[in-house]
């Protein structure tokens, strides 16, 4: 009797999971991004703060300053970084 209990189990969490499968299929795109960038909300906060960053540092500065330069340098690598492995994970989804 408790072998057939834990086939009957098993049956069960197999039909679940295609289930589960088949409707990450049938998300759009679009969708399935907004929920990647949801789960990155640290890194996108980054990219926003050090951008704010380098801009009001140019302000202050009245020119690219050096400090203006590396902030700006940083935000695009990081902007390049969150993309590259966001169009990679929606792709994979």
């Amino acid at each position: 009797m408790r072998g057939e209990t834990t086939r009957q189990a098993s049956e069960d969490a197999s039909l679940k999971d295609i289930r589960t499968a088949s409707d990450a299929v049938e998300k759009p795109p679009m969708s399935v991004a907004l929920e990647k960038i949801q789960e990155r909300w640290q890194t996108a906060g980054s990219i926003v703060v050090l951008a704010v960053t380098s801009v009001l540092l140019y302000r202050v500065d009245g020119y690219l300053s050096i400090d203006a330069q590396v902030f700006g340098g940083i935000t695009i690598l990081l902007l390049i970084y969150f993309l590259v492995t966001l169009r990679s994970d929606v792709r994979m989804e």
